[in-house]
């Protein structure tokens, strides 16, 4: 008796994880956004390391020359929030909307100098396509592609530039594993092409385009 009731459990917990990507279900989920370095008005905005879902990561930077300290010390700190939501309109396949917000700031300290401040904060959001493969009771592969939208700015000792418009596109493949039912912990690889332009009166419009390969990991929730 004690082992039909185990299975009876282990048959209901594989449907209802099934049953998560069929039509009329919905998912939330947080993945990691990591946008490249990228040129603005000359100035090279490096301030974008791995951030995870919802994450914030401290750095430090100084050089040294045969164990002599060259100039000052630069701390970062950088802060990254990565929404998306999806709606199932058929089985297995979901239409959804992606939102990345990061938001950086630097600064130098020099002895005998005044502290060099600068920020960067980019939002970008557009729309993503998602279909689900069964590969087992507890796990699904998938495949995605999305593009989206948005600006930049940045201040350089309170000093505002001008918004840089930005854009993203890319694809990906994955697996979700489903330790229970209504939860995935999402693992993937995508490649991605994202764009920042700047527009200046008697300059010309300036492009910066970086591409390349980046992990996906991230979590989902099923309703």
């Amino acid at each position: 008796m004690k082992h039909l009731a185990l299975v009876v459990i282990l048959f209901s917990f594989a449907e209802m994880a099934d049953a998560q990507t069929t039509k009329g279900s919905f998912v939330v989920g947080f993945h990691n956004f990591s946008p490249a370095p990228f040129a603005s008005d000359g100035f090279v905005y490096n301030l974008f390391p791995q951030t995870n879902a919802f994450g914030i990561s401290f750095g430090n930077s100084k050089s040294k020359l045969d164990g002599e300290e060259l100039g000052g010390k630069e701390s970062n700190i950088v802060v990254g929030l990565s929404l998306n939501t999806h709606y199932f309109v058929a089985d297995h396949f979901a239409i959804g909307l992606i939102g990345n917000l990061s938001s950086a700031s630097s600064t130098y300290k020099e002895e005998g100098e005044e502290d060099d401040k600068s920020s960067f904060t980019i939002f970008l959001v557009g729309p993503e396509l998602r279909y689900y493969f069964d590969t087992g009771a507890k796990t699904k592969c998938w495949i995605k592609g999305g593009a989206s939208i948005g600006s930049g700015s940045s201040s350089y000792n309170g000093e505002k530039d001008d918004p840089t418009s930005l854009s993203q596109f890319g694809g990906g493949a994955g697996i979700s594993i489903f330790p229970v039912p209504a939860l995935s912990i999402d693992f993937g690889l995508g490649y991605n092409v994202f764009t920042a332009t700047d527009k200046n009166d008697g300059f010309g419009d300036y492009k910066s385009i970086t591409s390349g390969l980046a992990l996906d990991i991230g979590a989902g929730f099923f309703f």
